[in-house]
């Protein structure tokens, strides 16, 4: 009974095995979602601190050239396979890595999930492709798009009358 209750996970197994499809990482210099924005660090930092938090990421650490930003997974698979006893949630975690070159910054993101979040035993695993790191290129693709768009022009003023004010009649 036990012999033929693990070849039927094997089967099984395999056959899971066989509907996936490879995750690719994306085609940067990285391996990592990254782009090079022509702005300053503390402006680019600014708008993925808003960006994270209009996602309910939190901040949870921040230095001259690194921000980490994390949430309570809500990927099912993940907490299944990423729980454990001391915490059943795994953390989503991205950390965007900042190096400031000349007038640009280029900008590279690393996502991970995170068993044990905040603890001594955490445990990282890498999520260096699939779809979390096409939305993350995607994401900041879009930053880099509206960080650099030149700035509208600024409307005409109006144009003062010419005419002289009234004399108060008495």
């Amino acid at each position: 009974m036990f012999i033929r209750n693990c070849t039927m996970a094997a089967v099984l197994a395999v056959a899971l095995a066989g509907c996936q499809t490879a995750a690719e990482a994306p085609t940067t210099a990285s391996g990592k979602p990254e782009v090079t924005i022509r702005a300053p660090t503390a402006a680019i930092k600014a708008r993925l601190v808003s960006l994270a938090m209009d996602k309910r990421f939190n901040v949870t650490k921040d230095t001259e050239y690194l921000l980490q930003v994390e949430k309570p997974s809500e990927n099912f698979g993940a907490v299944l396979l990423m729980g454990s006893k001391y915490d059943g949630i795994p953390a989503e975690r991205i950390v965007f890595t900042f190096a400031p070159i000349g007038d640009t910054t280029r900008v590279v993101a690393a996502g991970m999930f995170v068993t044990n979040p905040g603890s001594a035993f955490e445990r990282i695993t890498p999520v260096n492709g699939g779809e979390g790191a096409i939305r993350t290129q995607q994401t900041l693709d879009g930053l880099k798009l509206s960080m650099e768009a030149p700035p509208p022009a600024p409307a005409a003023a109006p144009v003062a009358a010419a005419r002289k004010p009234a004399k108060p009649t008495t």
